[in-house]
């Protein structure tokens, strides 16, 4: 898949999931929306790229804002607040995408043949290297030497 097909479906549901999250935890202190909106992005962002999960905590930042903060889905940017759980949004995201994506790079091993290992891993000695028989012949001269 492209980068693209992988981002949607992930996209789609972790922005689903954090807007309804937001609108059913906005009777609550914004601070128990913003931790449980925290646990989603992180749990939506481990299926998909980097980018989705930065996608995934933004939109999660709009609706933390818009429902939790500022009531009645105003986003209002007020200051360093706002750019704070937008950070730790984005980044929770992005974060726990990149060691999803560690993890599996980490877990592919690549497979390597064991004779070029064994090769490259010591230097083979003089009486382990056949003799082709070219070794011993005298080099050749010219017949037409000095006349």
């Amino acid at each position: 898949m492209t980068r693209l097909e992988c981002s949607a479906w992930p996209l789609a549901g972790g922005s689903a999931s954090v807007f309804a999250l937001a609108v059913v935890l906005d009777r609550l202190p914004w601070q128990v929306a913003f931790g449980a909106v925290t646990l989603a992005v992180a749990a939506w962002a481990w299926p998909s790229p980097p980018v989705a999960g930065a996608g995934v905590g933004a939109v999660a930042w709009l609706c933390v804002t818009g429902f939790d903060v500022h009531h009645f889905g105003d986003i209002e940017i007020t200051g360093s607040g706002d750019a704070a759980r937008a950070a730790v949004l984005v980044f929770a995201g992005v974060l726990v995408a990149s060691v999803r994506v560690l993890a599996e790079a980490y877990g592919r091993r690549r497979r390597t043949d064991p004779l070029w290992v064994q090769f490259h891993a010591t230097a083979p000695k003089p009486e382990d290297v056949p003799a082709t028989g070219l070794e011993e012949a005298a080099p050749r001269t010219s017949d037409r030497g000095t006349e």
